[in-house]
């Protein structure tokens, strides 16, 4: 079988991902608080929150720009209908769920075994957000 390389494999230094939020501060906080993120820029309308390689950025929200005419990132309108799944892969879903719970991470319910296997929890940020901690 012959190897093809992708273009990003020589270029690619990082991944990000960016979560349009109502309120910056309580954001913030639950990323800091809760999952241990560091804020690494803070601007009026932005937040930008590092751990180990993950960085999210926090937004308000993000109109048309010249390199995304006609694009807008806005809040989501349904809490109980979230379009991202944050997931945090772990070494042991139960030890991190149980050091996370005693945080305070409020978690939908205690780790289980999904039908394929391995352990997972979910957890909601303030706007709704999924946060899965995953073990294969």
């Amino acid at each position: 079988m012959e190897s093809t390389s992708h273009p990003l494999d020589s270029q690619l230094v990082g991944f990000s991902t960016m979560l349009v939020v109502r309120d910056l501060s309580l954001s913030e906080r639950f990323y800091v608080d809760h999952l241990g993120f560091v804020v690494t820029e803070r601007l009026d309308s932005l937040r930008r929150l590092e751990r180990s390689s993950a960085t999210i950025y926090l937004v308000l929200t993000s109109p048309p720009t010249a390199d995304k005419p006609g694009i807008t990132l806005a809040p989501h309108s349904e809490v109980n209908r979230p379009a991202v799944n944050l997931i945090f892969r772990v070494r042991d879903v139960r030890q991190t769920h149980a050091v996370l719970s005693a945080g305070g991470m409020p978690f939908l319910t205690p780790p289980q075994q999904p039908a394929w296997g391995g352990w997972r929890c979910f957890a909601q940020d303030p706007d709704g957000y999924l946060i899965e901690i995953e073990q294969p």
